[in-house]
This record gives structure tokens, C-alpha cells and sequence, in this order.
């Protein structure tokens, strides 16, 4: 680590732990006796809406919590990109989610470009709540160096009340940090980015019916899923706006019984006859 001021952005959307890594990395700083100063940024709105942490720490007091360019940027949806971008610079050191981010998004000249498909990663292995974990445990060892045992340490005990509901969901984390910690950071070729959050409608038809899914009104809870009678839905690789993935339906399994749209609270799917 440094001993002069070192800058950071983590950046998402709401709903995907931006704050709480954030908040977990200070107070491993501060362990780590460095002066640090943290603040949170996000829309009133919180969830589907832009969240930003900025992150100063320093071997001497930090006199000024603004600053113009960071030394680290940690972004985690495509969203997010034009919110702090004009924080990037020529070295800044940025790590993003290659699974939900195209490396062409950035459009900046930077070539300090690191990535880990944590979104995919999280969805196909480890659980889609640990996505912000994996990103965490990346961004420590790759860029801070933080002690592996000394960061777990503090992660557990901010998530105890939720890993102690969910013995499975504290084992998977745990699964997910330890990966994460000795990932190899992708540099030159990058994950496909197929878990990208979606701002159009996702139209599925046939000669009988229609269906529509409205990912910006989505927000993952899976409720039209358990509802399907036969199985016609299941879970897909675009993203809502709550950065979780919408349903994907297979159209010609669908009965067009209108289960989904009964039971969606957010109006976000629909099936009608042609």
C-alpha cells in the first residue's frame, strides 16, 4: 500500500452492495491504521439508480474528501460508466465486471484495464448475492494487497446477522472471497459481456401468443417463475434494474394461462393471444 493519499471510486447500482463493500473496505483500512475518509453517493430512489462510494486513505490526516482524479476505479455496471468516468485518468487503475461491462464501454484512453466476470461468476457458481463479495476480494489482493484472513475476518463480522439466517449463504461467501482473492485478473481478453443490464423489451412470440418482459420494471424476485404451471419460465442471463436477472420464457411451453402478470408486482411481464 501507499503511504501518500491513494483515491478510490467503487461504482454499481443500487441494490448490489456498493455501500456495504465500501463500508467493509474503510473499516479494513482503518485496521490497518490508515486514516481514511468514505462517502456514499447514490439517487433517493437507492435501488435501480446509480451508487457510488469515494474512498480516501492515507498514512497522514486527509484534510479534503473531494478529489478530481482516482488512483483506483471499481465499477460493476455499464450504467454506471458515465457517472464517474471524469474521475478516470491516464493512470488510473481500473477494474470492472467483464460479464455485465464490454471492454468498448470505456471510452476514455486508458489502458490500466483489469477485469473479473463477477456477475457470471456469482449467477453460474457461487450464488448472485456474492457478486459484490467477489469484486471486494479482487480489488484487495490485486490493488491493496489486504490480508486475505484480516479482510474475511471483517466481512464475517459485518455480514454475521445475514450469514447467521443463512449457514448456506455464509459458506458460498466464503467460497466465492477465497476464489476471487486468487483470481488471475483478465488484462487483455475479457469475458463476454452477456450479463449486461438491459434497457429494452425482451419480445418472445409465436403464431399463438406474445409475451413482453419489461426489464427496467423487473426486479427479480422470481415470483412469476414459481407461479408457472408448466415451467414455461426460468431465469436468464439479462439483467433488471435491480442488476438481478429477469425471466426468460420458452414461448412454445407457454399455456397463456396469465399467471405471470397476475402475480408480477411490477407489472413487468405479460402474455397475450395473437
Amino acid at each position: 500500500m501507499k503511504n501518500d493519499v491513494t483515491k478510490i471510486v467503487l461504482a454499481g447500482e443500487g441494490g448490489q452492495g456498493i455501500q456495504t463493500i465500501a463500508k467493509i473496505l474503510s473499516l479494513a483500512l482503518v485496521k490497518a491504521d490508515y486514516f481514511v475518509s468514505y462517502i456514499p453517493q447514490f439517487g433517493p430512489e437507492q435501488r435501480g439508480t446509480p451508487s457510488v462510494s469515494f474512498i480516501q486513505f492515507s498514512k497522514s490526516q486527509i484534510t479534503y474528501p473531494k478529489f478530481d482524479t482516482a488512483d483506483i476505479v471499481m465499477v460493476l455496471r455499464r450504467r454506471a460508466i458515465k457517472t464517474i468516468e471524469s474521475y478516470i485518468g491516464s493512470k488510473t487503475d481500473v477494474l470492472f465486471d467483464s460479464s455485465t461491462i464490454a471492454r468498448q464501454n470505456f471510452t476514455l484512453n486508458n489502458s490500466r484495464l483489469f477485469a473479473i466476470p463477477a456477475t457470471k461468476l456469482a449467477e453460474e457458481e457461487f450464488g448472485a448475492k456474492n457478486q459484490n463479495i467477489l469484486a471486494l476480494a479482487a480489488l484487495a489482493k490485486n490493488f491493496l494487497d489486504y490480508p486475505k484472513n484480516a479482510l474475511w475476518e471483517i466481512i464475517a463480522e459485518q455480514l454475521g446477522k445475514k450469514f447467521a439466517k443463512n449457514k448456506s449463504l455464509a459458506g458460498k461467501a466464503k467460497e466465492a472471497f477465497d476464489f476471487a482473492y486468487d483470481f488471475s485478473l483478465e488484462s487483455k481478453k475479457f469475458t463476454k459481456a452477456e450479463y449486461d443490464t438491459s434497457d429494452s423489451l425482451i419480445v418472445k412470440k409465436n403464431s399463438q401468443r406474445v409475451a413482453v418482459i419489461v426489464p427496467k420494471y423487473c426486479k427479480g424476485c422470481g415470483i412469476c417463475i414459481l407461479k408457472c404451471p408448466v415451467n414455461a419460465l426460468s431465469f436468464g442471463k439479462t439483467l433488471g434494474v435491480y442488476g438481478t436477472p429477469v425471466p426468460e420464457i420458452d414461448i412454445d411451453k407457454c399455456i397463456n394461462c396469465g399467471n405471470c402478470y397476475r402475480f408480477c408486482p411490477d407489472c413487468a411481464i405479460r402474455v397475450v393471444k395473437k
